[in-house]
């Protein structure tokens, strides 16, 4: 456990990069996000800075993230593709984190199309495809580039999302819930009671620090 910790935290420094932060930044559709927030404000009230969070989210799943459980064949685009085990990582996939990368058969034209599991931010604003890890590793940096406070959580029964610091009312402050794979804001007790998930390990990360959060997604912790 302890070397996962470490090595999580030390990736949270990539999300602190002025280029990185730069090249997330280009991605994101910045002023119509504005307009719509403060649309919503009008409408709604609220302060801006969660407004524009709640866009962001909804931005991200419904037109800049996909979900890939089984690629489509990169040779015939055939979506009838089934796992066949793990490949040896390239030099190139490697560069970019990827270390694990699934193999995939086509049952259409009997090729194999590769799925590298990337852990590079950078990498995935150009895939823009993955599960929950690629989901939130990538939502967490946008977040960063909009200057919002961010932390990358990690619930230890394989999930991941992102709690971003918001200020509900002014000089008011905390840290809120974000899964971008759902869209969902503020909605810690989704897993335990909409999942049915038994928690026991949900850690908060940082560049700096490590910070136990299993109080706010659990009334019953396993352990």
């Amino acid at each position: 456990m302890a070397r996962r910790l470490k090595e999580t935290m030390a990736h949270c420094a990539v999300y602190e990069g002025e280029v990185m932060q730069d090249k997330a930044r280009e991605k994101v559709p910045v002023e119509r996000l504005h307009e719509e927030a403060h649309a919503v404000m009008k409408e709604e009230g609220g302060s801006f800075e969660v407004n524009l969070l709640k866009r962001v989210l909804n931005w991200f799943k419904n037109d800049f993230f996909t979900w890939t459980n089984n690629p489509p064949c990169k040779y015939c685009s055939s979506t009838s593709t089934r796992n066949v085990g793990m490949a040896t990582p390239s030099g190139d996939e490697l560069r970019w984190g990827g270390t694990r990368v699934e193999l995939y058969a086509c049952e259409t034209c009997n090729k194999f199309t590769r799925f590298p599991r990337y852990n590079s931010p950078e990498k995935l604003l150009e895939t823009r495809t993955g599960r929950c890890g690629e989901w939130a590793n990538t939502f967490t940096l946008i977040a960063r580039s909009l200057g919002y406070d961010a932390r990358y959580v990690l619930d230890w029964t394989d999930h991941v999302w992102t709690e971003v610091w918001v200020e509900d009312t002014p000089g008011e402050g905390r840290w809120v819930h974000t899964d971008c794979c759902e869209a969902a804001y503020d909605a810690p007790l989704m897993y335990e009671k909409g999942w049915g998930k038994k928690l026991s390990y949900v850690f908060a990360f940082s560049h700096v620090e490590v910070t136990d959060v299993i109080r706010r997604y659990s009334r019953n912790p396993a352990n």
